[in-house]
């Protein structure tokens, strides 16, 4: 009699435990001036479509006609809020205090309510383990050109930049080391075959991988990109233009996210 009972409990954790996991989906953070109302509650639409992209893996949805309307609606959707202050450990200075003090709020969505509004804009919730996304990328900057290695010299900077994209959409990314990199005797990256690139992501443990190319354009100016996922059949090449790197690399993450997610 023992068995089903321990069976059920096993159960029951998993269930909760995925729960758990699946509450980030509903979850954003904007940044905003002081602790307070004011701020906080002109915030929360676009919290709303944070977790909305993040929680369908669709970074299109905002542009969806009926979008706006359900955004005016969403301060009825937060379940709780926290703030974090930016400056945490500096002496506060100014006469008023907090107000002036850069914040990250970061909104709990109510998971029924969200899930409500995210069928009515014809989408699902992507819940569960997502893909781990395996990173490729080529940078071509005003001094050098070199593909972006976890234990690379150059692109420090960018490779946090793609870690915020990541939180951003919930896709965990892998960067290579150089070893991995040498090993693919790289001259062009859009040249590597796909056994090599198959090969990687085996090694790596990714369930995909993303290729692209970074450049900086003076005549935009700005960051021209252009990513593809050669492992996937469909959907494999977007780009985008005049662009800082942060958004390029939101175009990249979100846009892998969008051919990765389960057809609705």
């Amino acid at each position: 009699m023992k068995k089903p009972l321990l069976t059920f409990l096993s159960w029951f954790a998993f269930a909760v435990t995925a729960h758990a996991n699946d509450d980030v989906l509903y979850r954003s953070s904007v940044i905003v001036t002081g602790d307070r109302e004011e701020t906080r509650v002109p915030a929360i639409p676009e919290g709303f479509a944070l977790a909305a992209q993040k929680l369908t893996g669709n970074p299109d949805i905002v542009h969806n006609p009926a979008f706006a309307s359900l955004a005016t609606g969403a301060p009825a959707m937060v379940w709780s809020y926290t703030y974090h202050d930016r400056m945490f450990g500096r002496p506060i200075h100014d006469e008023q205090g907090t107000r002036d003090r850069p914040f990250d709020l970061t909104f709990q969505f109510d998971r029924k309510r969200m899930d409500h509004a995210i069928a009515l804009l014809g989408e699902r919730p992507w819940l569960g383990p997502r893909p781990k996304l395996a990173l490729v990328i080529e940078v071509t900057d005003m001094a050098r050109s070199y593909v972006l290695a976890a234990d690379g010299v150059h692109g420090s900077d960018l490779r946090e930049s793609f870690e915020d994209a990541s939180v951003r959409f919930a896709i965990p990314i892998i960067f290579p080391k150089e070893a991995d990199l040498s090993a693919l005797a790289l001259d062009n990256v859009d040249a590597i075959p796909d056994g090599s690139l198959a090969r990687l992501k085996s090694r790596l443990g990714a369930d995909a991988i993303l290729v692209g190319h970074l450049d900086w354009e003076t005549n935009e100016p700005g960051w021209h990109a252009v990513w593809r996922l050669p492992l996937v059949t469909e959907g494999k090449k977007w780009e985008v233009s005049g662009v800082n790197f942060d958004a390029a690399f939101r175009n990249a993450i979100g846009g892998a996210a969008k051919r990765m997610r389960p057809p609705n």
